[in-house]
């Protein structure tokens, strides 16, 4: 059998292989495939498949990977730095966008993903996958996939698709187009011969057509700065080596709308042939394990053996745990942009559904309310600290920055991002993924990765960017769509449901500008934060205060149904570069929040992607770092 020889590591020549479903973790181990070690038997088949599944669950859930990545460069969720100490600067950088290649969340998904092709490409050579068309099929979708996120956050990376032997092999990065049409003959091929059945943590028809539609719905995002007259492309082996007949040069205005035209086919397979039907509560689909009707592809999880999913502790306070019956202490990180709590309508149920804001109460006697520090208190002593004795307590003019005897109430504001950053409290605190009691929390939380809403906003997206009637569907049947995922989050006011086409073409409600409170003009810093009649929020309690309304966002007010629907599923990032300004630039570069304070130039691009990070750069010569970054922090262009 042949083995393969790259730069990543010789853990490469062997691979661990779970068992057929993929929600069974035991493993078993296979020194190398041929042949002579194969049976050909189903059982066996869906075994030597399982390991392609577990790096898809390490590039999403190993720490710092795919949830932070995309969800902490966006303006819904970041991780300041907290007062008392804690969390990295790299989290920061992400927020404001200041990236280097030393950021460790740049590891994750390059290092599993590249190991996930090289697997792919290992067993595509096995007789075993050769001579089974839907075994084969689902490989070929699961590389697809794999390629699909190395290509989104670098663009500028090697094309491998079959082993290599030769001693001191190295890879060389392509021109994107070389990565596109790869793709689109890839997922294009293998999505007719891939199973219907459902099964569980596995990559069917409808999970291959949802990655499609991703990738057509995303080409003129990815092109813009891309072309052939492109400064962003380092490498000498990809500029050498354009091939300007691609497709990939023609956007949807040159082309016709082909790419909408495709993303909204592909959408449409899983819409009207999957059979998957709405789950009847939001949450449903962030369930420990997912048995919702809406669930496309899951990546399983398990408390025991594949313990990934962190939220719990990253997102909550010391004692905000209790609130869920989760035994284990948090460790205060994560919390959401307030803005972004500002744009949701206070009858929209998604907003309870997914974060937690003020007074928290114990889970077995939600009346009780939680403080910090409550050892501090015999269990039978009645007396509890009044909301006046606790605005009025000096400690925090002692111990500004210390967890106290306080109330636990989240607020939703927060003073900056790291100067001084966040207070204890501060922040809606995300617990969309279901925190289950005892001391399992989310680690065994299950990932819905694609879900049927996502087909009908895809659908719904594409349509309105076609700007016409496409397969007899007009925009008002796009708005249609939107409004029936809406639906289950205005139960009680089924009105506020209903949103019409002129609506999502509208602009966005999000109030973009820059907010920061970089001092504390109280003896308690929570009081610095004073609001009106109506409850906002005064100007004047910021130090920096900017609006930025200068410009408008193409379907503003999709973008913004996108991102109450989809808040921490991997989506924010893709959907802030795929939206314009009507400045040229997009919402991702062209826009500012809280403490993120710079806007990329007109036609800069650079920032659409990552840098790669050093170790890999190091470990293959051959890689040339990404246009406009360095390897450092302080010396980054």
């Amino acid at each position: 059998m042949k083995k393969i020889l790259n730069y990543f590591t010789a853990m490469f020549l062997g691979l661990t292989l779970m068992t057929s479903s993929c929600t069974n973790l035991d493993e078993n181990i296979y020194d190398s495939l041929s042949p002579s070690n194969l049976t050909g038997s189903d059982e066996e088949t869906q075994d030597i498949l399982g390991n392609l599944y577990v790096q898809l669950r390490f590039m999403y859930w190993a720490w710092e990977g795919y949830f932070d990545i995309n969800e902490e460069s966006s303006d819904l969720l970041m991780t300041p730095y907290r007062t008392y100490g804690g969390w990295g600067a790299q989290y920061i950088n992400l927020h404001q966008h200041e990236f280097y290649a030393g950021i460790p969340h740049l590891w994750q998904e390059w290092y599993y993903c590249n190991k996930g092709i090289t697997e792919a490409n290992q067993l595509l050579e096995v007789p075993t996958i050769q001579n089974n068309p839907e075994a084969k099929a689902e490989v070929r979708a699961i590389r697809a996939l794999y390629y699909f996120i190395l290509f989104d956050l670098w663009r500028n990376i090697p094309l491998e698709t079959e082993l290599v032997t030769e001693q001191g092999y190295l890879p060389l990065q392509v021109a994107p187009e070389h990565i596109w049409d790869f793709l689109v003959k890839e997922i294009e091929e293998a999505v007719p011969d891939m199973s219907t059945d459902k099964k569980y943590g596995r990559m069917n028809k409808y999970a291959g057509a949802m990655l499609a539609a991703k990738i057509f719905l995303n080409h003129d995002a990815w092109l813009r700065g891309w072309d052939e007259n492109s400064t962003l492309i380092m490498a000498p082996n990809a500029k050498n080596n354009r091939n300007l007949q691609s497709e990939w040069f023609k956007t949807n205005a040159q082309n016709d709308n082909k790419w909408y035209k495709k993303a909204y086919d592909y959408a449409k397979i899983v819409t009207d042939e999957g059979g998957y039907t709405l789950a009847e509560n939001y949450k449903d689909n962030s369930r420990n394990k997912i048995t919702s009707s809406e669930a496309i592809f899951v990546l399983p999880l398990d408390g025991a053996k594949a313990s990934h999913n962190y939220l719990v502790n990253k997102c909550f306070v010391g004692r905000g745990g209790q609130a869920y019956g989760y035994s284990g202490t948090p460790w205060n990180g994560s919390c959401a942009v307030p803005q972004f709590i500002h744009t949701y309508d206070p009858d929209d149920t998604r907003l309870t559904d997914t974060w937690a804001i003020g007074q928290q109460y114990y889970f077995d006697d939600k009346t009780f309310p939680i403080y910090e520090e409550e050892q501090k208190v015999a269990d039978s002593d009645p007396q509890r600290l009044t909301k006046a004795q606790y605005d009025a307590d000096e400690r925090h003019a002692k111990f500004g920055n210390s967890v106290g005897y306080y109330p636990l109430i989240y607020t939703v504001e927060v003073h900056s991002i790291n100067n001084p950053g966040a207070y204890d409290f501060e922040g809606a605190r995300f617990h969309k993924q279901e925190i289950v009691p005892g001391n399992r929390g989310t680690y065994g939380d299950d990932v819905c990765f694609y879900r049927l809403a996502d087909a009908m906003f895809i659908k719904a997206e594409c349509i309105l960017r076609i700007g016409g009637t496409y397969d007899g569907k007009t925009e008002d049947d796009a708005a249609a769509w939107v409004t029936e995922v809406r639906q289950r989050a205005f139960k009680d006011t089924p009105a506020k449901a209903t949103r019409t086409a002129a609506q999502l073409k509208g602009n966005s409600i999000y109030d973009y500008g820059v907010r920061e409170c970089t001092t504390s003009g109280s003896a308690n810093p929570y009081n610095d934060f004073q609001y009106d009649a109506d409850g906002n929020v005064k100007s004047s309690s910021f130090t920096t205060y900017t609006v930025d309304n200068t410009t408008t966002i193409e379907l503003g007010g999709l973008l913004d149904d996108l991102a109450w629907e989809f808040v921490g599923e991997h989506h924010r990032r893709q959907d802030l570069i795929r939206f314009m300004c009507s400045d040229g630039r997009n919402v991702y570069n062209g826009k500012t929040w809280f403490c993120h304070k710079n806007k990329a130039d007109v036609g800069d691009w650079h920032n659409n992607v990552f840098p790669i990070y050093t170790e890999f750069l190091t470990s293959n010569v051959k890689l040339v770092q990404n246009y406009g970054f360095s390897d450092s922090e302080e010396t980054q262009e």
